[in-house]
């Protein structure tokens, strides 16, 4: 169950014509950068998952549990999430929609919490964010280094954690050990799948609103 998770074939559904696809790089239960998020997708997350949670204008928010995370240890996403959200007190919503699934711990996928947020012009996936069970971790960073090699490992909190990432064709691969209340270990992942994001930007005029940089400088 684990090794399907992240080594399932990408769904071959594709987005609509007129948006361009863009590089494969990291799949999530057979949810691929070109993966349009249909209902046949939705049932099949929901069959795994439990019922969702619907919100049809999402804001986009790339930070792990706390704000300053991506800036200590990933600035390049820091920089992107700043792109998306400029007023660091309220997010800014985009057209797009967020399935967040609550009940999954009634499944064996591993996890507490999945939130996966896919943009209306190409139907494809942004975001996908996950808190795992810490008896699940094991399995699951094996299943993710079986599919894309070894991470780059980034010690954190003074050495005390750690988090794990992976980079193909653009887009990223998170996993992190955070540490909770008395220290406890948490565990989060995410998949930000920067290329779509890049095209969200673009068609929202963002970087032309906020200095002018292409998002190309960004990266």
């Amino acid at each position: 169950m684990f090794w399907a998770l992240f080594c399932g074939c990408a769904d071959e559904k594709k987005g609509p014509a007129q948006v361009p696809s863009v590089p494969e790089s990291f799949e999530f239960m057979g949810i691929g950068a070109n993966t349009v998020i249909d209902g046949e997708t939705r049932d099949r997350l929901k069959a795994s998952l439990g019922s969702a949670a619907v919100n049809p204008r999402s804001s986009i928010g790339l930070e792990l549990k706390y704000d300053g995370f991506l800036k200590s240890y990933y600035p390049d996403l820091a920089t992107l999430n700043q792109r998306l959200n400029v007023n660091d007190v309220m997010l800014k919503q985009y057209p797009a929609t967020r399935l967040t699934f609550r009940n999954t711990q009634d499944g064996d996928t591993g996890f507490d919490y999945v939130e996966l947020i896919y943009g209306h012009a190409s139907g494809c996936p942004l975001l996908i964010k996950m808190i795992a069970r810490k008896d699940a971790m094991p399995k699951l960073i094996k299943s993710v280094e079986d599919k894309y090699g070894p991470p780059e490992k980034i010690p954190t909190s003074d050495g005390r954690s750690w988090s794990l990432n992976w980079h193909k064709n653009g887009d990223v691969f998170v996993i992190a050990q955070l540490l909770g209340r008395g220290d406890e270990p948490e565990y989060y992942m995410m998949i930000v799948y920067t290329n779509r994001l890049k095209q969200l930007l673009g068609r929202s005029g963002e970087n032309k609103q906020q200095g002018g940089k292409s998002d190309d400088q960004i990266f």
